[in-house]
């Protein structure tokens, strides 16, 4: 037996298929319009819808607060590296001064204590050497104390508690 597409079935089907087509248009067109329909009417809203508005507002807020707190601490990160590699290049001027100042002293005493012939030259030598480490240190003792405190790092900031979420109502079991 040879299949053909215009069988009885499949002209069957096109037909029932048109058929239920062309209906369902001309049931929408047939649908009463509504000149003065009532207004919707609203229901209120329940303790728990409350709650999860008042939840989501209170979230909204807290995100809020966190990325400003996050941002203005970025910045006031941001200002204490500056200053703190600027405190920290000052200290390292005075340091190196002061290095400086001992290796200075260092060689004037090694030549003159190699070039002294009695206990009594090396000792004012060495003396001297004293001295000049002295006022080497209390030079750069002064230095840091003129340059202040150091910076102090910005404090983590407190961004609160997340809200907590409303809990939800209980179903109620339907009563027949």
């Amino acid at each position: 037996m040879k299949k053909t597409f215009t069988n009885n079935r499949n002209v069957a089907l096109l037909v029932a298929a048109g058929l239920l087509a062309g209906m369902g248009t001309a049931v929408a067109d047939e649908t009463p319009t509504a000149t003065a329909s009532p207004a919707p009417t609203v229901k209120p809203l329940t303790e728990y819808q409350k709650a999860k508005a008042a939840y989501s507002a209170a979230v909204e807020a807290y995100i809020a607060n966190r990325k400003s707190s996050q941002a203005q601490h970025k910045a006031a990160v941001d200002a204490f590296v500056a200053a703190r590699k600027s405190y920290n290049e000052a200290r390292k001027n005075v340091l190196t001064t002061y290095k400086a100042e001992l290796a200075a002293a260092r060689t004037t005493h090694d030549a003159a204590i190699a070039a002294a012939t009695t206990d009594a030259e090396k000792l004012v030598i060495r003396s001297t050497h004293r001295t000049a480490v002295a006022a080497a240190t209390a030079k750069r003792d002064a230095a840091i104390t003129a340059l202040g405190a150091a910076p102090a790092a910005p404090a983590t900031p407190l961004i609160g508690v997340r809200p907590t979420p409303p809990t939800k109502p209980a179903k109620v079991a339907k009563t027949s």
